[in-house]
């Protein structure tokens, strides 16, 4: 799907920060998740709750690890906003 010079363009990220059994910092990344600013909760807590699930189910399932380390603990989640928009169309 191609875009115009000059078209901005946005979307979210969920950043999830876990550590792992050897203490190391682990990130792990979706792309659009659901959020309050969409309209998807009706509260920070509703999503924070939301979040917070996905992160102990992570944890719980034990289905990612680091280099052999299962992941044992939440550390930090944050939803960014990106935007961009088209300044050059090589082709």
């Amino acid at each position: 799907m191609a875009t115009e010079l000059g078209e901005v363009t946005s979307y979210k990220r969920l950043y999830m920060q876990f550590r792992d059994s050897a203490a190391k910092t682990i990130n792990i990344t979706l792309n659009n998740p659901k959020n309050l600013e969409d309209g998807d909760y009706v509260d920070f807590a509703a999503q924070d709750a939301a979040i917070e699930g996905v992160m102990d189910t992570i944890i719980a399932k034990n289905i990612f690890h680091n280099n052999g380390n299962d992941l044992v603990a939440k550390v930090n989640a944050r939803i960014l906003d990106y935007k961009s928009t088209d300044v050059m169309d090589v082709g």
